[in-house]
């Protein structure tokens, strides 16, 4: 394990040194008059105090963009499968990003959160719940932590599947929406759309 880390300590060092990347205080390897404009635009910035926000700009919406007109391939397809099945695991709607369809991607984030979340609170009334008492108290709230974790695990896996299951369709289509999504629209009560 220890030759593993040498080895991994070596690339790095070697990264930093033959790459140009010796330390911060310096721009080699950077375009010097890059640099210039940059700091020329840092001295000339507007301050912040005279900047006003504008009404419909909240900052917190995902940006969005317009449905290509080209059908995904069958690489897409595979590739955007494998994005859904593997980091879709983790992160619920990354199969539906890929493909473009943000809307979607969303909703189902959201929805995975949500799961997370009821698991995280049913973690916690288990733990809590066995803490308490060992009379019925303790075995109410247990029984309570058991009960939204089944419902926690629920939305986790139902995001999960359906990301994995409606991707090839999402690329096919070049990242449209699909046109009526009961299934998603009934689990996102979160979603402001």
């Amino acid at each position: 394990m220890m030759r593993f880390y040498r080895l991994l300590f070596s690339l790095v060092l070697f990264q930093l040194v033959f790459t140009g990347c010796g330390g911060l205080d310096h721009g080699r390897g950077l375009d010097e008059a890059s640099i210039q404009r940059a700091r020329a635009a840092y001295r000339d910035r507007v301050s912040l105090v005279s900047v006003q926000p504008q009404d419909d700009d909240t900052g917190d919406k995902w940006p969005t963009e317009q449905p290509s007109d080209r059908a995904g391939s069958f690489l897409d397809v595979v590739v955007a499968e494998m994005i859904a099945i593997g980091p879709g695991m983790i992160v619920q709607g990354l199969g539906h990003r890929y493909a473009g369809d943000h809307k979607t991607a969303g909703q189902l984030m959201r929805v995975g959160g949500v799961g997370i979340g009821l698991s995280g609170l049913s973690f916690g009334l288990v733990a809590g719940g066995r803490e308490i008492s060992e009379d019925w108290i303790g075995d109410a709230i247990s029984g309570a932590g058991y009960g939204i974790g089944v419902i926690g695990v629920g939305y986790y896996l139902s995001a999960w599947f359906y990301d994995i299951y409606d991707t090839p369709r999402a690329v096919r289509s070049g990242g449209r929406s699909p046109p009526d999504s009961p299934f998603v629209d009934s689990l996102d009560f979160i979603g402001g759309e």
